[in-house]
């Protein structure tokens, strides 16, 4: 009967991916807390530095960040629309993805393979080729990847969308019905990452499959040749890599117009009033003008490849960077305009999503320069790219951390302590700018990403680096002792069925 639909139809999926994802945010942070304390000791060999480097930059972003956005948005998408989040697809995306992070790791601390968190030719094979690393390694590592890739192109967004225009909406999984940006509320900053990533990632995804398959045997390897030119290499990989990056972030601002009206002061005061923007048409606009600017940035990625870059499209990626700028800015008055119209009350999933857009609009400084032609030569190889990456994952992380405790009781069973979450909320926010301010003064002092040891002091950086990073451990261990004391509750959830 629809009456008796179970909620662990709904949110069994969805918690798995987050729990998982914890347990990677958590692995890979230790390697990167580990990292910085090298530089401070030196207490590791280059090789297992490198090592570190490449577990930290592959799990930290995929096993971590990527499968939180997927568990959440899926189980919101689920009690939005009223499906049950379960089939074949959202098995294969669970599955498929840490089966891929799982061959990733054997290849690293078993084979030894340490790529970077880049995979840029000529990298991988030509580690393989000097005897750093076996081949027999690297074929695990390529196929750890093309496991990544399938759920991060195919899988996942394939997901989403039979969520959202499959199926028949069942009454009784509709938890949450409200208006919003494309109801139900925030819909619309995933549309972009279904209709954007997997065209643009089809090229890389056939490069991939075809270095695969060449490392198997199973094809020749003259023929793969073509992949390994690096301008067929380069460009399909930064044109899915830098519009990943851009979907995710535009999945998280829709997730800030999503959840700041669920807790506003009118919405509270009258069960007449439905939650909104203060604008939605802004809303809409400010995500289809981001998406399509960033679309055609991906060239700041490679200022410094002059002799393959024409100028031309150099320029294009500039301009095209800067006005991502102004489809930022159009959400940061909206968030703020509704917060001051509406008024906004303070809870955790407010807080977390208020903090985390402010830490993406921070960041957003550092990201115009780098995508400025003379600042990118300048800053390309410092610590000053290390800033913004890591600076735009901590970001868009806190706000999907607001989501996560938005829906913590229908996920865990139980309410969320708010005093021990606002200090888990304000710390990471604390951390991540002391780090980000940090990373951006040693990468304006010259300091090289990527290198162990570091060839110029940096002291004041390092130590820096290293309070911050142990303030982020801290943060984030607050949230795994009320995690834990969760799961060891009996799960009392809303309901047995729905």
């Amino acid at each position: 009967m629809a009456s008796q639909i179970r909620l662990e139809d709904l949110t069994y999926y969805p918690r798995l991916m987050i729990l998982s994802s914890i347990a990677w945010f958590f692995a890979g942070g230790a390697a990167g807390l580990a990292m910085v304390l090298a530089h401070l000791t030196g207490a590791l060999r280059i090789a297992d530095y490198n090592m570190l480097l490449t577990f930290h930059g592959v799990v930290m972003p995929f096993g971590g960040l990527f499968q939180l956005m997927m568990g959440l948005s899926l189980l919101r998408v689920g009690f939005c629309y009223g499906k049950s989040v379960k089939g074949p697809l959202v098995k294969a995306s669970y599955f498929t993805l840490n089966v891929g992070l799982l061959l990733i790791l054997a290849a690293i601390f078993v084979f030894g393979v340490r790529t970077s968190y880049t995979l840029m030719f000529p990298l991988p094979a030509s580690g393989a080729l000097k005897g750093l690393w076996s081949l027999e390694g690297l074929t695990i590592f390529v196929w750890g990847i093309i496991l990544v890739l399938a759920v991060i192109i195919t899988l996942y967004p394939a997901s989403l969308a039979r969520l959202m225009f499959g199926g028949k909406t069942q009454e009784a999984f509709v938890l949450e019905r409200f208006v919003g940006t494309l109801n139900p509320a925030g819909m619309a900053g995933m549309l972009p990452y279904i209709f954007i990533i997997p065209p643009l990632g089809t090229a890389i995804a056939i490069g991939a499959v075809t270095i695969g398959l060449a490392l198997l045997g199973a094809i020749p390897l003259s023929s793969a040749g073509w992949v390994l030119h690096p301008l067929n290499f380069n460009y399909p990989f930064w044109i899915w890599a830098h519009n990943l990056m851009e979907a995710m972030g535009i999945m998280a601002i829709g997730t800030v117009y999503w959840l700041i009206p669920r807790y506003t002061a009118v919405l509270r005061s009258s069960e007449v009033v439905e939650p909104r923007l203060y604008s939605e048409k802004l809303g809409i606009f400010a995500i289809v003008f981001y998406s399509t600017a960033a679309v055609i940035a991906f060239p700041h990625h490679l200022f410094t490849m002059p002799t393959s870059q024409p100028a031309g499209l150099s320029y294009t990626g500039q301009i095209a960077s800067w006005l991502t700028g102004f489809g930022a800015a159009f959400s940061v008055f909206n968030v703020l305009a509704t917060a001051y119209a509406f008024g906004l009350r303070l809870t955790p999933a407010s807080l977390a999503a208020m903090l985390g857009f402010a830490v993406y609009i921070v960041d957003g400084f550092l990201a115009m320069q780098l995508g400025t032609i003379g600042w990118a030569y300048r800053l390309h190889g410092t610590y000053a790219v290390t800033a913004h990456l890591m600076t735009i994952l901590l970001a868009v992380s806190l706000i999907w951390i607001g989501a996560l405790y938005h829906s913590y009781r229908l996920l865990f069973g139980t309410e969320v302590n708010k005093k021990l979450a606002y200090i888990h909320i304000i710390l990471t926010a604390v951390a991540a700018l002391g780090l980000f301010y940090f990373m951006a003064f040693m990468g304006g002092a010259g300091t090289p990403r990527r290198a162990y040891p570091l060839p110029i002091p940096s002291d004041t950086g390092v130590l820096g680096l290293v309070g911050f990073g142990v303030l982020l451990a801290a943060a984030q261990a607050i949230f795994l002792a009320q995690l834990f004391k969760s799961l060891s509750k009996p799960h009392h959830y809303i309901s047995d069925t729905v």
